[in-house]
């Protein structure tokens, strides 16, 4: 727990059904609320009561194998006090206790204006935390794009681009709704504020809202990457094809000829000391002029 003047702010890290129900307790929370905070939710929400606001929001982070993924953070926010229930996988929310803790001055900044503009200030660093992960896929997906056009190695390109779509996938699905929970939390959060508390989140739906714009284009972009890798696959492998058909085509009447002598039957030349060259000479002769036609028609 954390107090800055009439705010207080709880911290709860993986927290037990015992200690959520002393919180509720104390500040009569709904059941449907704490039982809302030991389960998963896919999709957040905003619940709006007479003492306080109960909000679900999705905040992304990046594990170290590059893979996007989300945590939920739950928060309990009213006149005076803010909770917020979480599993401690997101750092800042540790390092933003940490500071608060050790610096008035910090307190001062985030808890002095009461508990609506705390809400905001939190808020405003989760979200932004958004933008060097999409920078960073925008990135990743200018480098993949300079390996498609400038590189003749494509292995593990298609296993890249997979990945980076997925992960924008995970972005659009955690923004998308809390575009809507944010512009509602706009106009409710005026019930716990005697401040012009709207422009502030305003500024929050804003961000996301370019965030949103910036999927847009990565989204786009990944699949235009992977038609075009699709693309690569498909001509590399006609080319290949065509190889090995010229082959196959030329090597035909060769074998033809070379079945044919080996029957034991009388065939012409057959007694001749020199029909192993004759014969090589005319496989040698077959084959160029095989080559030669289909340098002619530009196939090889």
């Amino acid at each position: 727990m954390l107090q800055f003047q009439q705010s207080v702010w709880y911290n709860c890290v993986s927290p037990t059904k015992d200690e959520l129900l002393e919180l509720q307790k104390k500040y009569r929370f709904h059941m449907l609320d704490i039982e809302d905070c030991l389960s998963v939710h896919e999709r957040p929400k905003i619940e709006e009561y007479a003492s306080y606001i109960f909000l679900v929001f999705h905040i992304p982070y990046m594990e170290t194998s590059g893979r996007l993924v989300k945590e939920e953070l739950n928060i309990f926010f009213g006149q005076n006090f803010i909770v917020t229930i979480h599993d401690g996988q997101v750092p800042l929310m540790q390092n933003l206790q940490k500071q608060l803790k050790s610096s008035k001055k910090k307190q001062e900044e985030y808890l002095g204006q009461g508990t609506a503009f705390f809400l905001y200030k939190l808020m405003h660093d989760l979200f932004f935390t958004g933008f060097p992960l999409l920078e960073e896929m925008m990135r990743d997906l200018r480098r993949m794009e300079e390996t498609l056009f400038q590189s003749e190695e494509q292995r593990g390109v298609l296993a890249t681009i997979l990945k980076l779509r997925r992960n924008i996938i995970v972005m659009r699905s955690i923004l998308f709704p809390q575009r809507s929970i944010i512009a509602l939390l706009e106009h409710k959060s005026r019930l716990f504020s005697s401040e012009d508390i709207d422009i502030y989140f305003d500024n929050i739906l804003d961000a996301l809202e370019r965030q949103w714009s910036l999927l847009e284009t990565a989204k786009e972009m990944s699949e235009a990457l992977q038609a075009t890798h699709e693309s690569w696959l498909s001509h590399k492998t006609n080319s290949i094809m065509r190889i090995l058909t010229v082959f196959s085509v030329t090597l035909l009447p060769l074998t033809l000829i070379a079945s044919l002598y080996g029957m034991n039957v009388v065939l012409p030349l057959q007694q001749n000391p020199s029909a192993f060259s004759l014969i090589l000479a005319a496989m040698f002769l077959i084959m160029s002029g095989f080559f030669g036609y289909f340098l002619w028609k530009k196939w090889l």
